[in-house]
């Protein structure tokens, strides 16, 4: 007769062993200490979650020890850190990547030390929060689809979509049942079993599809295509496509068109558009198209913001001018380029804001 608690002990050891590995390859990798650390910190809160939750070991004490439990109480949380680090190359460690997960604990901790039965209502808030934080994730990976232009990233962000979807569904109904106090045994092993799945299938794709994911580029600067047209380092037939692709972006200017797309741009220059891709981020160095767009806008915008003529205009009408939908995405393209904000940089450059 099948041991179904064994089962699941098995199918977790397999997700604790991807899921070490990985976060292993990620703090040894060569991307910031920020992107290193916050990846394998994702992948130890993991660990966690597939040790608390498997029914063999809570077959031999009810509760997990304090450490597991803690990180597989800030799991929810630092997936979403690191979906948006990952998938959005937010490469610096900024505030809400730190407070969400630990807020996601926190709630945790106080339905540990409030108890059964009075804890529910937290429990309830802290589902929701999952459930919120998922989700958001899951918008930030569906956005970036388009204009992400590491290809091999590009196909994985479908897979992680669903995965993370059915994962959440599987924990959701799993969570709810136990509050209601009508646990079902099939649905821990079910997710034991999909654990080692995604752990498998995470392991192949970050480190044998796609390496590049756990480093950063080879170029140490993302370059213009004025400055590799003429590399004879490159095919004739790219160069070519690059003084093209100089043309329309420095002597038309349109990246100062607010809807201007990969598709659009492609359609310009009468290119299929996974070959412009190939050519911005491997000849280019760049990982997604807003920063190859907006590092026209922001050299634009400091020059536009260090202009006496121009000392009378406003920081949003500089920002509307050269393309971006609102002020928001502008201030933080922008302070992300220099390290401070448009009022701040046209300050430095002797000029009052407007």
């Amino acid at each position: 007769m099948i041991s179904w608690p064994l089962v699941d002990a098995i199918a977790r050891g397999v997700a604790v062993g991807a899921f070490f590995i990985l976060g292993l390859a990620y703090a040894k990798s060569s991307q910031t200490a920020a992107t290193r650390w916050i990846g394998a910190l994702f992948f130890a809160t993991t660990i966690g979650h597939c040790l608390s939750n498997c029914v063999y070991l809570r077959m031999e004490t009810a509760d997990p020890d304090l450490v597991t439990w803690a990180l597989s109480a800030a799991g929810t949380g630092m997936f979403w850190t690191f979906a948006v680090t990952l998938f959005e190359d937010d490469l610096k460690v900024r505030p809400a990547h730190i407070w969400i997960p630990l807020a996601a604990l926190g709630l945790a901790s106080l339905a540990r030390i409030v108890g059964y039965p009075e804890n529910r209502p937290i429990w309830l808030t802290y589902n929701v929060l999952s459930v919120a934080l998922v989700g958001h994730a899951l918008s930030v990976i569906w956005r970036g689809w388009r204009g992400d232009l590491v290809e091999r990233r590009r196909r994985l962000r479908a897979p992680v979509m669903a995965a993370a979807s059915i994962y959440v569904l599987l924990t959701a109904a799993q969570d709810a049942l136990a509050i209601m106090e009508r646990p079902i045994l099939a649905l821990p092993i079910f997710q034991g079993i999909f654990l080692a799945g995604l752990g498998v299938a995470g392991a192949y794709a970050l480190l044998r599809l796609d390496p590049a994911m756990v480093r950063e580029p080879d170029r140490p600067r993302p370059a213009s295509p004025n400055e590799l047209s003429g590399s004879e380092l490159l095919p004739a037939a790219d160069s070519q496509i690059l003084k093209r692709l100089a043309k329309v972006m420095d002597e038309d200017q349109v990246w100062r068109r607010g809807d201007l797309s990969i598709r659009s741009l492609a359609d310009m220059l009468s290119l299929p558009e996974h070959k412009l891709r190939r050519l911005i981020n491997g000849s280019l160095g760049y990982r997604n198209f807003a920063a190859f767009v907006n590092a026209r806008r922001i050299e634009a915008a400091k020059a536009a913001l260090a202009d006496p003529d121009q000392g009378r205009k406003s920081v949003s009408n500089i920002a509307f001018d050269l393309g971006f939908g609102s002020l928001g995405p502008f201030n933080r393209a922008f302070r992300d380029a220099t390290g401070m904000s448009p009022t701040a940089w046209r300050a430095s450059q002797g000029l009052a804001d407007s």
